[in-house]
């Protein structure tokens, strides 16, 4: 959690800046002892159903794909000399969250030394 904090991807709420409505998102850590990149990440469960049956997935506007199938894009290799490829760290952090929508993504938790209980938006 930390690094989401260093990386500006989280922000603690302010008491008084606490919206009428929120939405926590259940959250969990997954620890993978042979990874050499990330041994500990969050996991997000965003279609856990609330009290009234409906995830937040649910709700979310589903928007068209805008990728190419697999198959095509690699076949295209075949149509250069030289092909490059990118790995896109965190790439789902990056999306930005309009300030008003933002009360969907929260987070709750013990997230610094002090053992202090927080509320946290997810934001990049």
């Amino acid at each position: 959690m930390s690094e989401y904090e260093s990386l500006g991807h989280m922000e603690k709420c302010e008491n008084d800046n606490l919206p009428r409505k929120m939405h926590f998102i259940p959250h969990h850590g997954v620890l993978r002892e042979s990874s050499t990149t990330t041994k500990l990440r969050v996991v997000f469960n965003a279609s856990s159903p609330t009290s009234s049956g409906v995830s937040l997935n649910n709700i979310q506007m589903v928007g068209p794909v805008v990728q190419d199938d697999l198959l095509s894009i690699l076949l295209r290799f075949r149509l250069h000399k030289y092909v490059l490829t990118a790995d896109v760290e965190k790439m789902y952090r990056q999306i930005v969250i309009h300030p008003d929508d933002r009360y969907l993504q929260q987070m709750s938790g013990v997230i610094t030394l002090q053992n202090s209980f927080k509320l946290i938006n997810l934001t990049p």
